[in-house]
C-alpha cells in the first residue's frame, strides 16, 4: 500500500505519518513510498492506540482528578477485593472482577497495552487495570492459586457427583512412579498390547486412560508420565483416581519421583499398592525395596505393616494376576459407587486440537452417563457431544461412571482438570457462548504469551536472549514444557517464550519467530507445507521433538553456546624490565628482575607502564644466565622471549600470569 494512501486512511498527512512510525517501532525509512501489506493492519492499530493515548493525555488532568477523587471518597473497606497471581490471563482477570472481558481489554488499551483475551499479563499491569476499575488488589502466589483452583474443582465435582443412591462402579487406578521403572510396561502386560513400543523413546508423553477386565469386572487405568517435567500432570492423575499403583523397580529402589508420588497419594488420602517391578532383572532386590519403604514409615504387610507390596515382572507378565486381585480387594473394601442415572459429570484429563476433528478432550466420567447429543459445559468451553470414543478409538453410544472417553464437538480446547457437566441450563449455555463468541476471531489453536516475556525489562537489559515459539500436540505437554522454561534463570542470558499454543505450526508462527529473531519448536507436531517453505525462505529454524528431555537438551545446548567461556587469569609474578636485548616485528628478548612471585615459560604477559596496560603477549622462553629454566623466583635476574607487539621499554613492569578457560554452566531445565 502507498504511504500516501495509508496516511489518508488514518486522516494524517504523509510527513506526519513517516515521522511517527519510527516511534511506534516501524522503521520503514523517511523516504519510503510503499508499506508492506503485512504491516498495514499492525500500523493502523498502533496509530489508533497512539491517537487514543494522546487524547487521554490531553484529558489526563481531568480524568485523574475525578478518578482520584472517587477513590478518596470511597472507604477502603468498601472497595471490592481481587486476588491476582504473578501472571494472569486477561479473560481470567475479567472473571475475577465479574466484568465483561471487553471492558478489561478496553482499559488495557487505554494504558497502551494491546492484548487478546487469552493473553497473559503480569501482576503490575493487572493491578493497575484492576485499581483503575475500582478494585483493591492483593497478590496471591502461584502455588496458593493452584491449590485454590484444585480445591474449587474438587468441591464442585463433589457437589455434582454426590448422590444418596448409587451402584458399584469400576475402580479408577492411577499407575505412577519414577521414569523407566516400568509403568507403561505394566499396562502393556495388563492389556496385552504394546503401548510402550508406540511411545517416543519408550516414555509416556501424555495421560493415557484405558480399561481392562479381571474376573468379569472392569478396571479403569490412568497411565501418567514419569519424567520430572510432568509433575503437574502426575498430580492431576492422582486427583481423579480411586487407587494408586506405585511402581518401583526392584533393581533401582525408591527414587525422587517415587518419593514424590508416595507423598502425593498420602496427601490425597488415596489407597495405594506397591508394585515391585523388574524382579526378573539381575541385581533385583525385593527386600531392599521393602527396607527403603520401611525407612519412610511404609511397612509392608509381610513385615508386620499395612502396605500391600506385590512383586511383579511386567516384561515376563509375572505377578500381574496377583496385583489385579489386590486392586479388586482394595476396591471392595473401599466400595466405590456412583449414580449412573443422573446427568453426567467428570474431569478432563487431556485435551488437544486434531487437524481433522478440531478440539478433542479426554474425560473421565465420574457420575451419570454421557451420551452423544448431550449439551456439555467444561470450564469456559461448551459444545454438543458429536461423538464418544473409547480408549480403542471406537465409537460408543454411552459413557458410564469410571469410563474414560474422547469427546468430539467442543467449541474450544478445555483446560486439563476442568470439570465437565451436562446441562440444560440455557442461561449457563448462553454465558459460555458469549465467551466463545469473543474468541471467534482467534484461531482454534490456543495461543498465549508466556510470563517469561513479562520479566522486568531492566532486569534483562543487555542480556543475550533465546527467543522461542512453541507448539505442542496436547495441553498437558504444553503446560509441562512452559513450566520448565519459566523456571530458567541466569544472570547473563534470558529465555523468552514469544508464543505458545496447540496444533500444527503455521505461517503466523514462523513470522512471529522471524520478527523476534528466534526459532520454532514443535513437540509432537509438524509444520504445514507453506510454513516449512516460509521458514526456509526466511532462514528460520523449525525444530521437531517427540521426547521432552531431548527438547530440553537442545535448548540447554543453545543457551550454553550463547555464554562466552569465563577466562580465569591467575597471576604468577612480576618482572621489572632492566634491558632490551633484541626487538623484532613480532617478538622481543628482554631482561629484568623478578619483583614478586615466580615466573615460568609458556605463560601470558601483561605489559604495564605507569599502571596502564599497553600490551599483551606470551612468555615462550625463560633463561637465568645462559641456561633455559622451567621457573625463576623472587629476586632473580632473568631473560625472556616475549611474543607480541614490540612495545616493551626499560622500566616497564611485566605481569606474568596463567590463563585458563572455564566453561560456564547453566541451570538445567526441569519442572519448577
Amino acid at each position: 500500500m502507498n504511504v500516501t494512501e495509508l496516511a489518508r486512511k488514518l486522516r494524517m498527512n504523509t510527513a506526519e505519518l513517516l515521522d511517527l512510525l519510527p516511534q511506534l517501532g516501524f522503521d520503514i525509512g523517511r523516504r519510503a513510498i510503499k508499506v508492506d501489506m503485512r504491516l498495514v493492519d499492525k500500523i493502523i492499530i498502533a496509530v489508533e492506540v497512539y491517537q487514543k493515548q494522546q487524547y487521554l493525555k490531553s484529558q489526563q488532568a481531568n480524568v485523574r482528578e475525578v478518578h482520584l477523587h472517587d477513590n478518596e471518597n470511597k472507604p477502603a473497606e468498601n472497595l471490592k477485593q481481587v486476588k491476582i497471581p504473578d501472571v494472569i490471563i486477561v479473560r481470567e482477570l475479567a472473571d475475577k472482577m465479574n466484568l465483561p472481558v471487553a471492558k478489561v481489554m478496553g482499559e488495557l488499551m487505554k494504558n497502551g497495552v494491546m492484548s487478546s483475551l487469552n493473553e497473559r499479563i503480569d501482576f503490575t499491569t493487572a493491578s493497575i487495570i484492576a485499581e483503575d476499575l475500582g478494585f483493591k488488589v492483593e497478590k496471591i502466589s502461584t502455588e496458593e492459586l493452584e491449590q485454590k483452583q484444585d480445591e474449587g474443582n474438587s468441591q464442585k465435582l463433589k457437589e455434582l457427583i454426590k448422590s444418596e443412591v448409587g451402584s458399584t462402579r469400576p475402580p479408577v487406578i492411577v499407575v505412577m512412579g519414577h521414569v523407566d521403572h516400568g509403568k507403561t510396561k505394566l499396562l502393556d502386560a495388563i492389556r496385552e498390547t504394546n503401548v510402550a513400543g508406540g511411545e517416543s523413546g519408550g516414555i509416556t508423553q501424555a495421560i493415557g486412560a484405558y480399561q481392562a477386565t479381571k474376573r468379569g469386572r472392569l478396571i479403569t487405568f490412568l497411565d501418567t508420565p514419569g519424567h520430572e517435567a510432568f509433575r503437574s500432570m502426575r498430580s492431576r492423575g492422582s486427583k481423579v483416581a480411586d487407587i494408586a499403583i506405585v511402581v518401583v523397580a526392584a533393581d533401582d529402589g525408591l527414587q525422587p519421583q517415587t518419593l514424590e508420588v508416595l507423598e502425593m497419594v498420602q496427601k490425597e488420602g488415596i489407597p495405594f499398592i506397591i508394585a515391585i517391578n523388574k524382579i526378573d532383572k539381575e541385581g533385583a532386590d525385593i527386600d531392599r525395596v521393602k527396607k527403603e519403604l520401611s525407612e519412610i514409615n511404609l511397612v509392608p504387610e509381610d513385615w508386620g505393616g499395612k502396605i500391600i507390596c506385590v512383586p511383579i515382572s511386567a516384561k515376563e507378565k509375572k505377578g500381574i494376576d496377583e496385583l489385579l486381585d489386590m486392586v479388586l480387594l482394595v476396591a471392595d473394601l473401599e466400595s466405590f459407587t456412583a449414580d449412573a442415572t443422573r446427568s453426567a459429570a467428570g474431569t478432563i484429563i487431556e485435551s488437544h486440537v486434531d487437524k481433522g476433528e478440531g478440539p478433542v478432550a479426554t474425560a473421565l466420567v465420574q457420575a451419570g452417563t454421557l451420551h452423544p447429543g448431550d449439551m456439555i459445559v467444561v470450564g469456559n468451553v461448551m459444545g454438543k457431544v458429536k461423538a464418544l470414543r473409547d480408549f480403542r478409538n471406537q465409537d460408543v453410544l454411552e459413557a458410564l461412571p469410571s469410563m474414560p472417553v474422547k469427546i468430539l464437538g467442543l467449541k474450544g480446547v478445555p483446560q486439563v482438570g476442568d470439570i465437565l457437566e451436562v446441562t440444560e441450563d440455557k442461561k449457563r449455555i448462553k454465558e459460555v457462548s458469549k465467551t466463545l463468541k469473543a474468541r471467534s476471531s482467534m484461531s482454534n489453536v490456543s495461543s498465549v504469551k508466556s510470563s517469561i516475556t513479562k520479566q522486568d525489562d531492566k532486569e534483562n537489559e543487555g542480556k543475550k536472549s533465546l527467543n522461542l515459539v512453541l507448539k505442542a500436540d496436547v495441553l498437558g505437554s504444553l503446560e509441562a514444557i512452559i513450566q520448565s522454561l519459566e523456571s530458567f534463570e541466569d544472570p547473563d542470558i534470558s529465555l523468552k517464550l514469544i508464543k505458545s499454543g496447540l496444533g500444527l505450526i503455521t505461517d503466523v508462527d514462523v513470522f512471529d519467530a522471524v520478527n523476534a529473531g528466534g526459532i520454532v519448536i514443535g513437540f509432537n507436531v509438524k509444520a504445514i507445507n507453506s510454513a516449512e517453505q516460509l521458514a526456509r525462505d526466511k532462514k528460520t529454524e523449525i525444530l521437531y521433538f517427540d521426547i521432552i528431555y531431548r527438547l530440553f537438551e537442545e535448548i540447554e545446548k543453545r543457551l550454553k553456546e550463547m555464554i562466552k567461556p569465563e577466562a580465569i587469569r591467575t597471576e604468577l609474578g612480576r618482572i621489572q624490565v632492566l634491558a632490551i636485548f633484541k626487538t623484532e616485528k613480532k617478538d622481543m628478548i628482554v631482561g629484568g628482575k623478578i619483583l614478586e612471585g615466580k615466573v615460568k615459560p609458556l605463560t601470558k604477559v601483561k605489559v604495564l607502564r605507569a599502571g596502564e596496560v599497553i600490551g599483551l603477549g606470551d612468555l615462550t622462553e625463560l633463561r637465568v644466565g645462559k641456561e633455559k629454566m622451567e621457573a625463576a623466583v623472587l629476586g632473580e635476574d632473568c631473560g625472556l622471549k616475549y611474543v607480541g607487539a614490540p612495545v616493551i621499554e626499560v622500566n616497564d613492569v611485566l605481569e606474568i600470569y596463567q590463563e585458563t578457560v572455564k566453561e560456564r554452566q547453566i541451570k538445567k531445565l526441569k519442572a519448577a
